[in-house]
């Protein structure tokens, strides 16, 4: 029989278990959800492993994504975090090698300009950006064009 609530088949079976038992020699112990049919049905064997229904099992995976895409967002958000945190000590490592150099010469100057432009280049190979993050960028491009000039300079005042 189908049912088309677990009450309808519980109720049923409560009120027509003896009427079954003494015309089949056993009467239904429990109701269940049928998949196929989407309905309830009675059974008088034990319990088996519960099968959930497909749409459960539709809700459990939507959970599973939803939960994977929150964790993915969440690691993107931590990566992102520390690429500007690199991002920005590599910019102050580069406006501090600029100070020193506008007050230096000499062998000195050539090394921390060559550091220099490397950072410069790690800076922008760097896919990440914070308040304030491209004005300073082009500052340090601004000032090292700056102290290339100076340095050619002062290389050909010596010779």
């Amino acid at each position: 029989m189908l049912f088309e609530t677990e009450v309808k088949a519980q109720t049923f079976m409560r009120f027509n278990n003896e009427e079954i038992e003494s015309v089949n020699g056993y009467a239904p112990i429990r109701s269940y959800f049928c998949n196929v049919c989407c309905g309830w049905h009675l059974t008088s064997k034990m319990g088996e492993a519960y099968i959930s229904p497909k749409t459960e099992k539709v809700l459990e995976e939507y959970e599973t994504a939803k939960r994977l895409k929150a964790e993915r967002k969440a690691l993107k958000l931590v990566q992102e975090k520390e690429k500007k945190e690199i991002l920005l000590k590599i910019i102050c490592i580069a406006e501090n090698n600029i100070k020193i150099m506008e007050f230096s010469s000499g062998s000195k100057y050539a090394a921390l300009f060559d550091e220099t432009v490397t950072l410069l280049e790690k800076i922008k190979s760097i896919k990440a950006n914070f308040k304030g993050s491209n004005q300073r960028k082009r500052q340090i491009g601004i000032k090292l064009s700056l102290l290339a000039e100076k340095f050619r300079n002062s290389r050909e005042s010596l010779m």
